[in-house]
């Protein structure tokens, strides 16, 4: 695999070619591929580059696919008003690109994707998860609130009662539930995700691709609307969350 800024002895996105397959990988496996700002960078300069690749596999390094948002660094970035929030719109942006690469995009589940990592996973097209790896939105625990269109996809796919179990409660779910609900397209035995996101990638690279080009658009239009008017809610709500957390933080009312 190469980093994808060449030279760079400590990428955070890795991208290597599987015969016309694009396999991009998270690249922080001492921190569970948790998610800094600049992974959104480098993961939306790997989509470019994998422009002429007829399928692309988004999955983390050494057996486990995200974290979620790094919470070392914090979600803030730069100055003004939405600055607290700042990886939160950039990664807002990243996964609207994601959605829009022509071709299909497989995410491939080992270990567990958690918060922010499991929204980039259900940005892909289809998911597939290794029977072992779990799913879980902790953001509250956390003294946040989701991102990354988290909420909304949720309520969508699975119900308010649902939705509003996981991300209250923050409880972890199994791939195999994650199946039953529609959450995950393809299970896995542990270990072999990525070989399957594979194998399913190069199948529907048989097909004629500008079918797939015009289906994909389809879909995307059918959520457009209203993902694009939730997603000014989500920053907003995420930045008063951040800048509320900081404030009780300083106060010495709770610890992250």
């Amino acid at each position: 695999m190469t980093g994808i800024h060449g030279a760079n002895p400590d990428p955070l996105i890795l991208i290597d070619d599987h015969d016309g397959i694009a396999v991009i990988s998270l690249n922080r496996p001492a921190q569970r591929n948790a998610l800094r700002y600049e992974s959104w960078s480098e993961l939306s300069a790997a989509l470019t580059s994998a422009s002429e690749a007829r399928g692309v596999v988004i999955t983390g390094a050494q057996g486990f696919f995200s974290a979620g948002g790094d919470l070392k660094t914090g979600p803030a970035h730069g100055t003004g008003p939405m600055g607290p929030a700042g990886r939160v719109e950039h990664a807002q942006r990243v996964m609207e690109q994601l959605r829009s690469v022509s071709v299909p995009t497989v995410a491939a589940v080992e270990g567990a994707a958690v918060g922010l990592g499991w929204s980039l996973a259900l940005s892909c097209d289809l998911v597939v998860a290794a029977r072992d790896a779990f799913f879980s939105a902790p953001f509250v625990t956390r003294a946040v609130v989701p991102d990354g269109g988290l909420a909304w996809r949720l309520t969508q796919q699975v119900g308010r009662h649902r939705a509003s179990s996981l991300l209250l409660r923050g409880s972890r779910l199994t791939a195999e539930d994650a199946h039953h609900l529609g959450l995950v397209t393809d299970l896995a035995e542990p270990g072999t995700a990525v070989d399957g996101a594979i194998t399913i990638a190069r199948s529907l690279a048989e097909y004629d691709q500008g079918a797939i080009e015009l289906t994909k658009r389809l879909i995307a239009a059918a959520e457009a609307a209203q993902l694009a008017a939730f997603h000014p809610l989500e920053l907003a709500v995420a930045t008063v969350a951040q800048q509320r957390s900081a404030s009780e933080a300083a106060r010495g009312q709770w610890s992250r």
